[in-house]
């Protein structure tokens, strides 16, 4: 018995066959990470065009930005401190939370970040009634604020709310 022969020719074309795939083999990762980060970026364009709007752009629909919220409006509790766009809503409706004071901030108290916090924080205290359930909230301007020179006070209820705190 002897060993079965090997075609070269054959080999040869083999060879050229399986390198011709094999391009097509290391692109599919790189197209598949592209595509990946196309969607995270228009997923990341999708939420601020909702969620975070610069000064002066139009909100959707019962939206706020938080520096323009007036005396006597309610609204549900933003996620964090500092200016925020926040969902409006009657203070017959379930809110949580109730502007109550508008403070003007002068220049000078723009400093750094925690600087017009504080400081507005203890005047809204300052200037707020004791309301059981009700924790004192405000919203400041962050830097670039667009010229709102200016804090909102409110109360952040530990409940939802369906009416108004007068």
């Amino acid at each position: 018995m002897s060993a079965p022969q090997h075609d070269p020719e054959l080999f040869e074309e083999l060879m050229r066959t399986e390198r011709g795939r094999e391009p097509v083999r290391r692109r599919r990762p790189v197209v598949a990470a592209l595509v990946a980060g196309l969607l995270v970026l228009a997923g990341l364009l999708g939420f601020r065009a909702v969620f975070a709007t610069a000064p002066g752009e139009r909100l959707p629909e019962g939206f706020a930005h938080g520096l323009d919220v007036t005396v006597g409006q309610c609204f549900w509790t933003p996620t964090g401190d500092g200016e925020v766009d926040v969902l409006l809503t009657s203070c017959t409706e379930g809110h949580t939370a109730e502007a109550f004071a508008v403070l003007p901030l002068a220049e000078g108290e723009m400093g750094g970040p925690d600087l017009p916090y504080q400081r507005t924080l203890d005047r809204c205290t300052a200037a707020a009634r004791p309301i059981p359930g009700a924790r004192v909230q405000v919203m400041t301007p962050q830097t670039g604020n667009g010229g709102r020179n200016r804090a909102v006070c409110y109360y952040r209820f530990a409940t939802e709310m369906t009416a108004p705190v007068r």
